[in-house]
């Protein structure tokens, strides 16, 4: 899977969309903090610290967000692909929603 290039494949000159840098941060991000070895997972622990450092108001609020954590299994081996982490971060996201 690797960094997210995005910006790299667009064909013509236009600039990313609000969504499609957000995307590209969230990827990203998944990558800077797979740091074992193997930067195709996460575990608990490097998961752990992706919140805790880029996600600190929303885990605040997301209480449910640490269980999960929790239910991953062994803090520093078991392994969490991309499609898990990224539907974590959007049930995460679901917590937040603007209030009006």
């Amino acid at each position: 899977m690797g960094q997210c290039h995005c910006h790299k494949k667009r064909k013509d000159s236009q600039e990313l969309t609000d969504v499609e840098r957000a995307i590209e941060i969230v990827i990203n991000n998944f990558h800077r903090y797979a740091v074992k070895g193997r930067k195709e997972c996460l575990t608990p622990n490097e998961l752990r610290e992706l919140v805790v450092q880029q996600l600190p108001q929303l885990s605040q609020h997301v209480c449910s967000l640490d269980e999960k954590i929790e239910c991953l299994g062994d803090p520093d081996e078991a392994k969490l692909e991309f499609g898990e982490y990224w539907a974590i971060i959007g049930e995460a996201a679901k917590g937040c929603r603007v209030k009006k």
